[in-house]
């Protein structure tokens, strides 16, 4: 068995303590570090080279990843700006900097970490809270819509069963409770997820992922003919993809729908211009037969 391996048997975090009691010595320790062979994330914790910067960030604050941060690694559909959310027992002490080991972590809000005092008897990793505890996190952190996308990818991806979520969250308030129950794993993006969340908020309930001869699925169809296409992050840089759409838009329209498609950006940083649109095609009667 190599260092790498016995780190790797501790979930790629193992305390010094523990790689002593297997038979690891100091100088040998010291030299992993030197050579490259480990990373000392902190005082008396060793990781893996190559393990995820912000587990390796969370593991140096003295904590775990959770809430935003955590779904992040997990995969989980969340926005791409946001602190690093650590969860760290009640006991804790000496947390450190999310960059620099010999630093203590400072209380304001520039050390760029939200600490949760919360971390007990939750199930995970030693870098990460498990998908549903980073979710519920999140259910009282961040706001309902960013949750229900972030459960939306969860039960998409097949991390958690929808009826899991359910039960779960019934420890929650219950008109919050009630909200969080939209997420369904039918949306596939996260721009579809919030889009849906506002729309549903101003009244309007979209069909999801519907089918049309001659078409393939689009993202939502609001009544019978206003359809409304969300595109992801990355659409603008794939030239096949933008020419398809552009043809499916184009069919959509032959056929008598009225295409509604907004960008990522759109949608996450300029809503009122995504809402205006709908609103008025609505208010034009484009969504009825």
């Amino acid at each position: 068995m190599t260092l790498a391996d016995d780190i790797r048997d501790h979930d790629g975090l193992a305390a010094t303590h523990e790689l002593l009691s297997m038979g690891w010595t100091g100088r040998q320790l010291s030299r992993a570090v030197a050579s490259g062979a480990a990373i000392r994330v902190r005082q008396g914790w060793y990781a893996l080279p190559g393990t995820v910067e912000i587990a390796q960030q969370a593991a140096r604050v003295g904590g775990r990843l959770t809430c935003v941060s955590g779904a992040r690694m997990l995969g989980l559909a969340v926005r791409d700006r946001y602190a690093l959310h650590v969860a760290v027992p009640p006991h804790a002490s000496r947390l450190r900097s999310r960059t620099d080991k010999s630093r203590r972590l400072g209380r304001s809000t520039s050390s760029g970490v939200v600490v949760h005092w919360s971390d007990v008897s939750t199930l995970g990793s030693r870098f990460s809270h498990s998908v549903l505890d980073c979710l519920l996190k999140m259910a009282l952190c961040q706001s309902a819509e960013a949750t229900i996308a972030a459960a939306d990818s969860a039960i998409r991806l097949g991390l958690l069963k929808r009826g899991a979520w359910r039960q779960a969250i019934r420890v929650l308030p219950p008109r919050l409770a009630a909200l969080l129950a939209m997420a369904d794993g039918v949306c596939e993006s996260i721009t579809e997820s919030l889009a849906r969340v506002r729309l549903r908020g101003l009244g309007i309930d979209p069909r999801l992922q519907v089918s049309i001869a001659g078409v393939g699925r689009v993202d939502m169809v609001i009544g019978e003919r206003l359809v409304v296409e969300l595109d992801g992050w990355a659409y603008h840089s794939d030239p096949e993809r933008f020419e398809a759409d552009r043809r499916r838009d184009a069919r959509l329209s032959a056929l008598g729908y009225r295409v509604l498609r907004f960008s990522y950006r759109q949608v996450m940083d300029r809503w009122a211009e995504v809402k205006g649109s709908i609103v008025a095609a609505i208010a034009r009667g484009d969504h009825l037969a």
